[in-house]
């Protein structure tokens, strides 16, 4: 068996996965492998492309025992006598609009898909390829089938259109979603202090502005809920599209911090921004996060809607979802140990913050847990 060629290879934009084809003389793989800093949370994910040769009767047990990816048994494939090999230059990856799945494309036609969600099952990865007719009882493979029959279809090509809008130079969509979130934020907040752009020059544009109002210093990020969140449609499936957008807020009070600690949970925010895609996770009501330069005697920061008790603030969808606003909190060490010890502890530190009167605004309080 000849050793198999890489005939493209390409990460997602934070460069957490790679897609990656491979063929050898007797089948084509497509692959999703993990980086380096993630690959004890997340296992490579393959997926069958074609047979270059005719296909065995049985499952090609040979090739897995000598460490080769197996050929398709003959019943599962719709070339029993086998395709010609791969050429590169008609090969285009489509990664999804999360960022943890991929499609790849030949001459334009879809050719397999290996789903974001797949990435986080531990019974088993799966991949779907068009040249698919059927699977085995424990099979790994699926049939890609049509539009009508198989939804990642609508998916990969809602994925070629959202990526295709973005790399087109003269495309106004960041100009128009920009003026939307802004003018929401002014409706309530009045006209904005400072803008900071805070992408790091990489895409999608991100921004956050800021305001101030009755002694409340306000940042508010834009362009966070461009992409929608790794996870989320594994875990809501149909009710992904609830939760799978958010932008972040922060409001302090200006009488009680000075500027220099105010800029320094800013930069917080600004931190979080991009983490859902560079670690491939995902951020949510009662959902908390520790840093080492929290002032005392606070040591995280906790998410949340639910504690914002200002003016109506209605938020822009973006493609059609719901985008949901988060507003950062800090909470103590002692805070967020309570939240870890049980399930959905989140949700019930915050009815506690909000049963002590703390909303939205940070300002000096007592801690609500002992520690």
């Amino acid at each position: 068996m000849a050793d198999p060629v890489m005939l493209i290879e390409e990460a997602n934009s934070r460069g957490t996965l790679y897609a990656v084809v491979e063929q050898d003389d007797r089948t084509a793989y497509f692959y999703l492998y993990p980086s380096e800093l993630l690959a004890n949370k997340y296992s490579p994910r393959p997926c069958w492309l074609r047979n270059l040769q005719p296909a065995p009767e049985k499952r090609d047990v040979k090739a897995m025992e000598e460490g080769m990816a197996p050929m398709l048994e003959a019943r599962y494939c719709n070339h029993p006598e086998g395709k010609a090999p791969l050429e590169a230059e008609r090969i285009r990856i489509v990664w999804m609009e999360e960022e943890d799945g991929a499609a790849v494309l030949y001459d334009d036609e879809l050719m397999g898909v290996i789903p974001g969600w797949t990435m986080y099952s531990e019974e088993r990865s799966v991949g779907y390829a068009a040249d698919c007719i059927g699977s085995g009882e424990d099979s790994q493979m699926f049939p890609l089938g049509t539009a009508a029959t198989n939804q990642l279809h609508k998916k990969v090509a809602g994925a070629i259109a959202f990526r295709d809008d973005w790399a087109d130079e003269t495309s106004q969509t960041w100009s128009i979603f920009q003026k939307q979130f802004l003018d929401t934020y002014e409706a309530i907040l009045g006209p904005v202090e400072k803008y900071y752009a805070i992408d790091g020059g990489k895409w999608p544009p991100i921004g956050m502005a800021r305001f101030e109002r009755d002694d409340v210093v306000y940042f508010l990020t834009l362009g966070v809920s461009i992409r929608p969140m790794p996870w989320v449609e594994m875990l809501y499936n149909d009710h992904a599209e609830g939760f799978r957008r958010m932008e972040l807020g922060m409001a302090i009070s200006k009488k009680d911090f000075d500027e220099k600690t105010i800029m320094a949970l800013a930069g917080m925010v600004s931190g979080l921004a991009d983490r859902p895609w560079r670690q491939v996770t995902w951020l949510g009501e009662g959902h908390t996060i520790s840093f080492s330069e929290m002032p005392a005697p606070y040591e995280s920061l906790v998410l949340s809607s639910a504690l914002y008790n200002g003016p109506s603030l209605e938020m822009p969808q973006m493609y059609n979802d719901p985008v949901n606003l988060y507003w950062v909190s800090p909470i103590t060490k002692a805070e967020r140990l309570h939240a870890h010890e049980q399930p959905n502890g989140g949700y019930m530190l915050l009815e506690k913050m909000i049963q002590e009167g703390i909303n939205h605004i940070i300002q000096p309080r007592n801690p609500i847990v002992a520690g």
